[in-house]
């Protein structure tokens, strides 16, 4: 944490809600991650030399310098900078620099206080949620933090139709006091910290004079962040320049003068700008992950470690592809994939898995890893039953990050064996594969999906208004489940987180294929990049230059 900010325990959230999810290690190390778009995070220094000034660093000692330039690299463009609207977690290295998040997620799965100072449920039925905002705070535009503003900012975030939307459908949020936001869900939602924080996005705060010009902030930074962007030295699509928030409330914080993101959509053309010196630190890729090792980039310290990769069976009432409407269907793609195969060839090192669900987080079952061993004979017989013995064709998306089409043509050729045809459908660039993916026009898309606590998991992926549930498929078992498991606590809690995940797989909503590590490249003239779970990504305001 930053030495001027103090930390009063959990923020006021009882310790029988712990969070069970990867945590976005604001000021000791690490981000969160994504929902479902594979993000590669990218930071550089290589050209950024220190001024003699010191500053604190995430851990509260000092850092000893101050960095030029850093510059980040990224996969994709953000379709929009307006964080009420992303998709996918699109925001890493783009959002987080400008948007101060009301609530930050410490590496131990720790609360501190971010724009609000404490918070805390009111009753006992995880519906009323109380945030008290820190005083004296501007964003960049000059506007002061109120809580009235906060309000205003999340009516907007309900109207915008971004992934964090359905966390608050129905809710009323309003000023109780000048500096007091209430909370007040329709539906039980003990994960409402967690939902504040960076990890999920839903609590990065627009300037209330911005939320008036709303065309405004898609091009345009308006938050109450470290940064904001430079439009002067940004080429839409290309590079994002941000520059320090004249107004932020913690300069000390401030590790370089300037961060600079590039996006570099192909995994090989990323290792080759780390090779060249042009960025320092990325999210890597299987593809080039030896390559990587062998230049001293890869870090087993910091590893990603809580992504599943796979296909979503995302039309499960057979609107588009009959056949997917029949869980025997479902299940015969399950049993007739190889993923032992598939991971040795594609994910080395990492853990095949039928599960939606990682070591460490909501709902894990070890017994379940190995649900679907991979039997030819069984997924054919599974069909037979359902009325498709002679197969059936199905239509498949996917897009080149983290090797997810060459995932789709590996379970295309092992699907065929089952006769099953899949007509695979690759969209390069990232942006426009979500767009097609969640238009409900195909009935199934590869997917890395980070697992997140069941609560906020639920509204993202499987509920009927989660935004990767495009056809909108209603169970009322699962929907029961959940309507459990959100007012639960204790054993009782996760005896039901483990419930749902047995339910998914059983259902077989989902291909699960991998549980990965995704590797980080470092260069060595960064420090601060280092994991530690249930940390996830690496967060700009640990990286400091190196000694």
């Amino acid at each position: 944490m930053r030495s001027t900010r103090t930390v009063p325990g959990r923020g006021g959230v009882p310790a029988n809600r712990p969070l069970l999810a990867p945590a976005w290690r604001r000021r000791a190390a690490a981000a969160a991650a994504a929902a479902m778009a594979v993000l590669v995070a990218a930071c550089s220094g290589s050209s950024g030399s220190s001024s003699a000034s010191a500053t604190s660093s995430g851990n509260g000692k000092p850092s000893g310098k101050v960095g030029d330039v850093l510059t980040v690299g990224f996969p994709a463009a953000p379709p929009s900078l307006d964080p009420a609207k992303a998709h996918g977690h699109s925001g890493i290295f783009f959002y987080e620099l400008a948007y101060e998040p009301l609530i930050v997620l410490d590496s131990d799965g720790h609360y501190e206080p971010g724009l609000a100072t404490s918070w805390n449920y009111a009753g006992a039925d995880n519906k009323t949620f109380v945030l008290n905002l820190r005083s004296g705070v501007k964003f960049s535009d000059g506007s002061p933090l109120t809580a009235q503003g906060v309000a205003d900012y999340f009516s907007y975030l309900q109207r915008a139709a971004g992934q964090n939307a359905a966390l608050f459908a129905g809710a009323t949020i309003t000023a109780t006091a000048p500096l007091q936001v209430t909370i007040k869900t329709a539906k039980p939602n003990p994960d409402l910290a967690y939902d504040m924080t960076q990890d999920v996005m839903a609590g990065e705060v627009i300037s209330p004079a911005a939320l008036k010009l709303p065309a405004s902030l898609g091009t345009q930074t308006f938050g109450a962040g470290p940064y904001e962007l430079s439009a002067a030295q940004s080429t839409s699509g290309s590079v994002y320049t941000y520059v320090p928030n004249p107004n932020y409330y913690d300069k000390a914080a401030l590790h370089y003068k300037k961060v600079v993101v590039k996006i570099i959509q192909n995994p090989q053309s990323t290792l080759q700008a780390m090779e060249t010196g042009q960025i320092d630190i990325t999210l890597g890729d299987s593809t080039t992950l030896a390559a990587a090792k062998k230049v001293g980039f890869a870090d087993s310290a910091a590893t990603i470690t809580n992504n599943v990769t796979g296909v979503t069976l995302a039309d499960r009432s057979g609107t588009t592809a009959k056949a997917l409407a029949d869980p025997r269907v479902r299940q015969a793609l399950n049993y007739a994939t190889d993923r032992t195969a598939i991971v040795n060839a594609l994910f080395p090192g990492d853990t095949p898995t039928s599960e939606m669900a990682t070591p460490g987080t909501s709902g894990y079952d070890p017994s379940l890893v190995n649900a679907y061993p991979y039997d030819v004979s069984k997924a054919k017989a599974l069909l037979a039953q359902a009325g498709y013995a002679h197969g059936f064709t199905l239509e498949l998306i996917t897009t080149d990050a983290n090797s997810q089409n060459l995932l789709a043509q590996a379970l295309a050729q092992q699907w065929q064996q089952a006769g099953v045809t899949v007509k695979i459908d690759d969209v390069a660039n990232g942006n426009a594969y979500v767009a097609q993916a969640l238009s409900g026009k195909f009935p199934a898309f590869t997917n890395n999906t980070t697992i997140l606590p069941l609560a906020t998991l639920g509204t993202s992926l499987f509920l009927p208004n989660a935004a990767y549930n495009p056809y909108h498929y209603t169970d009322p078992a699962l929907e029961s489940l959940y309507a459990q498991d959100v007012v639960a606590s204790g054993a009782a809690k996760a005896a039901l987180d483990k419930k749902i995940v047995v339910y998914l797989v059983q259902q077989a909503w989902f291909v699960p294929v991998v549980a990965q590590g995704l590797p980080v490249y470092v260069s060595p003239t960064v420090t601060g990049a280092t994991i530690t779970p249930p940390t996830s990504y690496p967060v700009l305001y640990d990286l400091k230059p190196a000694a």
